[in-house]
């Protein structure tokens, strides 16, 4: 079966922009057809010898081979038989019939890009490499073969310095995009997720391709919150759960915060699961006794300021074998956990994995914002696991 051409089927924002550019940067989101926009100038460029020493460059050279090269989109997947084009992956080598090669490269391993020269270069998720400033600069005194020498650049967006110093040069077109524009590519099972992530930071960041910049008056940064993910050990003895109750359970009523966490051997916290629920209380109150007998917790942290002896009362009315502990808070939200932001700071406390809605109340909370049910929970699950005092000075962490 005869391929469509890609000029036919692609939408405009898909092909290459007119004009006299050095870098063309596309910022779009997950499934916007970044890989294929890329692959097709890629392959044009190629067999038509207006390139023919090509760089590929991702975050590894397994990404580059799994994805620029032998992914759906990838450059074998989209060339006809006619161009013949060859792979060898011992030597990281792309060869199509005219001669025109590429290379692969891996992000991680970027001064590999000192010796040689290239007419053209492709490098994909830009944002999550450790060093895009260096590998860039370092590409870029690569670049000088042929006429007009360019680089391709795809990449869902991250608040990095260096991609918006990017955007800002003249010989940069930048091209923005949403996942939504190639909805009818896209799976069901892909656009289900897409609900689950409403109202968060990942949907502005990895759907509508947004570069989301910090609050000036919050306590956590985004960069505070991409530095903490670590696997916990596999061992945690020392685990509490961490609970804020709603005042009410109607619609529009607040959440009640429930977080897992615990401390390993090494004095590191974690964040081990976000339970969090609307609902009433025999409901929240299930749950939270659920997962303390599930994460063999030592202690269940409640604050009492809704009445401390009912909320005791309901607890144990589920489990009287559970260990509670009411908690009172005697200082406003911010100060409570301004010693907990410097444990984040201070790389004390991780998230075993990626929890949306906790991390979105953390970095977005200011003092007149909605009460942030989850981060509350967190911060007296910590507050307890670290030993802080309610009205502790803030230099009394750093002896913990």
């Amino acid at each position: 079966m005869k391929k469509k051409l890609w000029e036919n089927i692609a939408r405009p924002n898909q092909l290459p922009p007119p004009g006299d550019w050095n870098v063309w940067l596309i910022l779009a989101g997950r499934g916007f057809g970044k890989t294929r926009s890329a692959a097709e100038a890629i392959r044009k460029w190629a067999v038509s010898n207006q390139c023919r020493r090509i760089a590929l460059i991702a975050n590894t050279i397994q990404e580059a081979r799994q994805v620029m090269v032998e992914g759906e989109s990838g450059l074998l997947s989209i060339s006809t038989e006619k161009e013949k084009l060859e792979f060898f992956p011992s030597r990281r080598l792309l060869r199509w019939s005219n001669g025109a090669i590429a290379t692969l490269y891996g992000a991680e391993k970027y001064e590999q890009l000192r010796g040689p020269q290239f007419d053209a270069a492709w490098i994909d998720e830009f944002a999550k490499f450790q060093h895009p400033r260096e590998t860039f600069e370092q590409l870029s005194f690569s670049l000088r073969l042929g006429k007009n020498p360019r680089a391709i650049l795809t990449t869902t967006p991250r608040p990095i310095q260096f991609i918006k110093d990017l955007m800002a040069r003249s010989d940069v077109v930048t091209v923005r995009g949403t996942s939504l524009e190639n909805i009818d590519n896209l799976s069901q099972t892909f656009l289900k997720q897409l609900e689950y992530l409403k109202g968060t930071r990942l949907e502005s960041q990895e759907i509508y391709a947004e570069i989301i910049e910090d609050r000036p008056n919050t306590l956590w940064s985004w960069e505070d919150i991409e530095n903490c993910y670590k696997s916990p050990p596999h061992f945690i003895e020392n685990i509490v759960i961490g609970v804020d109750p709603a005042l009410t359970s109607g619609a529009g009523s607040n959440e009640t915060g429930i977080i897992v966490a615990g401390k390993d051997g090494c004095g590191k916290g974690y964040v081990l699961d976000d339970l969090s629920i609307s609902a009433p209380p025999e409901m929240w109150a299930a749950r939270a006794v659920d997962a303390y007998n599930k994460y063999f917790a030592k202690l269940i942290v409640v604050e009492g300021n809704a009445g401390g002896e009912l909320l005791s009362n309901l607890l144990h009315t589920i489990d009287n074998s559970i260990k509670l502990k009411i908690v009172y808070a005697h200082t406003s939200k911010t100060i409570r956990a301004e010693p907990v932001v410097i444990l984040y700071q201070k790389k004390m406390i991780f998230h075993a994995r990626q929890f949306h809605k906790l991390e979105m109340q953390m970095t977005t909370y200011e003092p007149k914002s909605r009460s942030p049910d989850r981060m509350d929970a967190m911060v007296w699950a910590m507050t307890e696991l670290f030993n802080i005092s309610d009205n502790s000075s803030m230099p009394t962490i750093f002896s913990i």
